[in-house]
């Protein structure tokens, strides 16, 4: 009898154990993939935050790039504590297989507007934030930076899920694609964003002025940074590192507020 029992505690422990590393797998992951709910399957890279109370950031690309184009803005976010989560959008780069072996491309994204490839770029943030979870990650503590498209993308999502803490746009605009955003600065409410945009860049620069004020005339929190010339998303990163230091500065003073 006491066999048995010593048995079944070793049993339940073993499952346990083993039910408890597949709920949560908190390391880095140069190769992460998560599928979405129509089998697009999206490649990416993810770096846990150094330490529980910091964010992790979803860093979403800009139209015909790929989630390498952060690769120098990672590394300033991860030496600051954050965690990062970039990934191809679908039909970028790595992101053109169904998990039936099909390709797809942005070639094919012949339609904009609801129900669209395009606008589904928004609804795969759904799955992004499971794959966090999967990590450890809680979703509130999951920020979104999208440069271009994806500032729009990023925006439009987080209009509509309020668990999402803070948002950065690099260069949005009111339509790109399809996914327009006139709406989403509206309903984005109180929380902290950040806009950035170069006066050059006539249609970006026009859009993120008018977001700031807008959202600032609503009760927001919003803050405009100006980068240089016509850079456009992620360009706006300079070599001298000044716009993202200005950026990450107000990062880590804006996440010290209580509600954060």
């Amino acid at each position: 009898m006491k066999n048995k029992i010593s048995f079944l505690v070793f049993c339940v422990f073993i499952f346990l154990l083993s039910a408890g590393c597949t709920r949560i797998n908190p390391g880095a992951d140069d190769k992460a993939q998560f599928v979405t709910p129509d089998g697009i399957i999206i490649s990416g890279k993810y770096v846990p935050p150094k330490t529980s109370d910091k964010l992790t950031f979803i860093l979403l690309h800009g139209l015909a790039s790929a989630k390498g184009e952060w690769e120098g803005f990672e590394k300033k976010l991860e030496a600051r504590g954050y965690g990062y989560f970039a990934y191809d959008l679908r039909g970028h780069a790595g992101s053109c297989k169904t998990n039936n072996s099909q390709e797809i491309s942005i070639s094919q994204f012949t339609t904009a507007g609801p129900g669209s490839q395009w606008e589904r770029m928004v609804t795969d943030i759904n799955s992004a934030i499971k794959y966090l979870r999967y990590k450890g990650i809680a979703k509130n503590k999951v920020g979104l930076i999208g440069a271009s498209l994806g500032a729009n993308v990023a925006l439009v999502y987080a209009s509509k899920n309020e668990f999402i803490p803070i948002a950065v746009l690099l260069s949005p605009g009111w339509n790109y694609a399809g996914i327009e955003t006139n709406e989403a600065i509206k309903n984005y409410g109180a929380r902290p964003i950040a806009l950035g945009a170069s006066p050059g860049d006539a249609y970006a620069y026009s859009t993120a002025t008018q977001m700031t004020m807008v959202a600032n005339q609503l009760k927001g929190n919003a803050y405009f940074f100006e980068g240089a010339q016509a850079r456009h998303g992620v360009q706006l990163f300079d070599a001298q590192g000044v716009f993202e230091s200005k950026l990450l500065d107000w990062l880590d003073k804006t996440v010290k507020e209580p509600e954060l």
